[in-house]
């Protein structure tokens, strides 16, 4: 990932405050720690590599000793800093907090004050070009990319410096995810996806339409989104709403998504856009879908909430989320058709094969188990088609099934062996078949090539029909079978 922006030195001064300065009615903090984090797009790195992607970082700090912290600082997350702008004109941006308490204790702190030392001059022609000649080098280098626009507003991301980049990373096929500041939303035009939060959203709002009157929060968030995406020319929009999740809109999606926050504690709010619009441009550089992405930025930036200050995390973290958003093990497997037809469409691009196999998997055993390691033995990739409740009932009889399509789904999603689920409605898998075009369609021994399902279809378009042995003696009807007569 590419993140071009603003960078940030964000500084604590943390200690306690037991009496009142004798020279002005101000409190004394006696000093107990001193650190130090990178902010704006320096957080954005550091999210991004704190969960094990490549950042390479370029923004504009000065030639003085908070750059020397600060790229210390960016280095040590494995943030790639050869791209940094140097000025002797203006200072690295730094906000300093002199806090009474602790930032990282669960008591919290008390912000004092703060004091910045910044400089909102623009940059100069000559360092606009050398952004745009290590982007091309970026491109150049080629893998899964994505271009991060983090604009701050401190006079790194000019009008025309935008544009060249988004003109640039259009040539290339690279996808853009920005970060707004201005309400001149126009400048962004051309990206794939514009970031604002609800505030920078009213803002907009006001400017472009200054006498609406919203009827409720649901009619002003989504007319906050069409003007937006109106008047920016972005193709989408994910815009956070702090306690109230997410929403998305745009040109890939055919409806708006909204999400609810994931955040189990709300701690602090400053850096979790950081934290979505980091998740939302690794997800689209490994080619997920902008709902899945919306998705994850969401689940990751309730985490980040959960921390004080400017916050990463990390995979285990991220991992330790999803168990606590459902029940399920690994929630994340089970997916909708639109996102799995964008994977599988991704899969090919990549030269990947993926197989494809169904059924109602009511009561998983040793069978199934032994049946669906094999399938994921025949390509890179396991997709699973699940029946749904209706469609069990229409097959089996109206006693079946005995667990549910969200029981059985996350049943299935704790093998290994299986990578996505998608539950569908229908008698037959077929339609999901077409949809998905898998490589390689496998079905168990029982079965011949003339009665299995979308294996006519699959061999047209050049993909494989595989049947596998099955473990004798095991059936979900035999268990079912020996436990009513064990009563």
């Amino acid at each position: 990932m590419f993140i071009a922006g603003d960078i940030i030195l964000d500084t604590y001064i943390e200690g306690k405050v037991n009496r009142i300065s004798p020279e002005a009615p101000v409190p004394v903090v006696l000093e107990s720690n001193r650190r130090a984090v990178p902010g704006g797009a320096g957080n954005v790195a550091a999210n991004i590599a704190s969960m094990g992607g490549a950042a390479f970082l370029c923004g504009r700090v000065g030639n003085d000793i908070e750059a020397q912290i600060l790229k210390g600082i960016l280095e040590d997350f494995g943030i790639d800093t050869s791209s940094l702008i140097i000025s002797n004109q203006v200072p690295t941006t730094t906000k300093m907090r002199i806090v009474s308490g602790s930032m990282l204790s669960s008591s919290g702190a008390q912000q004092i004050v703060r004091v910045d030392k910044e400089s909102t001059e623009l940059i100069s022609s000559v360092e606009e070009q050398r952004v745009l000649e290590l982007f091309e080098r970026f491109l150049d280098c080629g893998g899964n990319r994505c271009l991060v626009i983090s604009d701050y507003g401190k006079g790194f991301l000019t009008k025309s410096l935008i544009h060249s980049l988004i003109q640039l990373s259009k040539q290339y096929k690279v996808p853009v995810v920005t970060d707004p500041k201005s309400e001149d939303v126009q400048r962004y035009s051309g990206s794939t996806v514009i970031k604002p939060n609800l505030s920078e959203g009213r803002s907009v709002l006001r400017v472009l339409k200054p006498g609406f009157h919203p009827t409720s929060f649901a009619n002003e968030i989504e007319t906050i989104a069409d003007c937006y995406l109106e008047a920016s020319g972005c193709e989408n929009l994910v815009m956070s709403l702090s306690e109230h999740g997410v929403l998305s809109k745009g040109k890939n999606l055919e409806d708006t998504l909204k999400i609810k926050t994931h955040a189990l504690q709300v701690s602090d709010v400053s850096g979790a856009g950081d934290t979505l619009i980091s998740f939302l441009a690794m997800s689209l550089a490994a080619g997920h879908p902008l709902s899945r992405a919306t998705e994850l930025g969401n689940l990751a930036a309730g985490v980040a909430c959960g921390k004080i200050g400017t916050a990463t995390l990390s995979p285990t973290e991220l991992l330790e989320a999803f168990k606590n958003q459902s029940e399920a093990t690994h929630p994340e497997k089970l997916m909708s058709m639109e996102s799995l037809i964008q994977i599988s469409q991704d899969l090919k691009s990549q030269k990947k094969n993926f197989v494809f196999t169904n059924g109602c998997f009511d009561i998983l055993h040793a069978g199934h188990v032994d049946y669906l390691q094999k399938a994921r033995a025949l390509g890179d990739l396991l997709i699973v088609g699940l029946n749904s409740d209706s469609s069990v009932s229409r097959l089996k009889g109206a006693s079946r099934p005995v667990q549910t399509s969200s029981d059985r789904a996350a049943i299935l999603a704790s093998l290994a062996c299986v990578d996505y689920i998608v539950v569908f409605e229908e008698d037959t898998p077929l339609d999901t078949i077409l949809a998905l075009k898998p490589d390689i369609l496998v079905k168990g021994s029982d079965y011949t090539l003339e009665n299995t399902i979308g294996a006519k279809e699959v061999l047209s378009w050049g993909g494989k029909v595989e049947h596998i042995s099955l473990l004798p003696g095991r059936s979900t009807t035999s268990i079912i079978q020996k436990a009513q007569l064990d009563r």
